[in-house]
Order: C-alpha cells, then structure tokens, then sequence
C-alpha cells in the first residue's frame, strides 16, 4: 500500500502496479510453495510416525488444524470488533 500511494504521489502509477502485481505473485508463489513442502513434510513424519504414536498425540493431531482456524478466527473477530469500536 505504501509503495502504491507513494507511486501516485510521485506521478509513476504504471510502475506502480507493475510493481504490486510483482509482488503480489511473488508473494503468491513463495507461499504456494511453503505449503506444498509442508504437506510433503507432514506426510513423510506422520507415516514414520504413525505405529509409535500414543492416542493423546493422535487425538492432538486430528484436533490440531480445526483449533488452529478457531484461534485464527476469534483473532479476526477480535480485531474487527476492536476496529468496529475505534478502541
């Protein structure tokens, strides 16, 4: 945002954009590949792991992802209502 306002400013909106679509796909493109090494990471642990595992660590590692979208979840509501407010 600030490299597109200051752009504007300058006069060089074209170069701008260029710009932010740049580093829009860059951004796109490293996140895109983090989470595809995760998943292979994840599939390589969970099969070496899978016959030692106790049930508690099993139990965790089903319940993990869904707490971890609640926790991210309430943070969302968290900040909106705090911006709802204009705390």
């Amino acid at each position: 945002m600030i490299v597109l306002l200051g752009a504007v400013a300058l006069g060089r909106t074209a170069l701008c954009v260029l710009l932010v679509i740049g580093y829009g796909l860059g951004m796109a493109a490293t996140l895109t590949l983090a989470g595809l090494l995760l998943v292979r990471l994840r599939d390589r642990i969970s099969a070496r792991a899978a016959g030692r595992a106790s049930a508690k660590q099993k139990t965790l590692g089903r319940m993990g992802p869904a707490a971890t979208a609640a926790l991210v979840l309430l943070v969302g509501i968290g900040l909106a209502a705090r911006a709802a407010t204009g705390v």
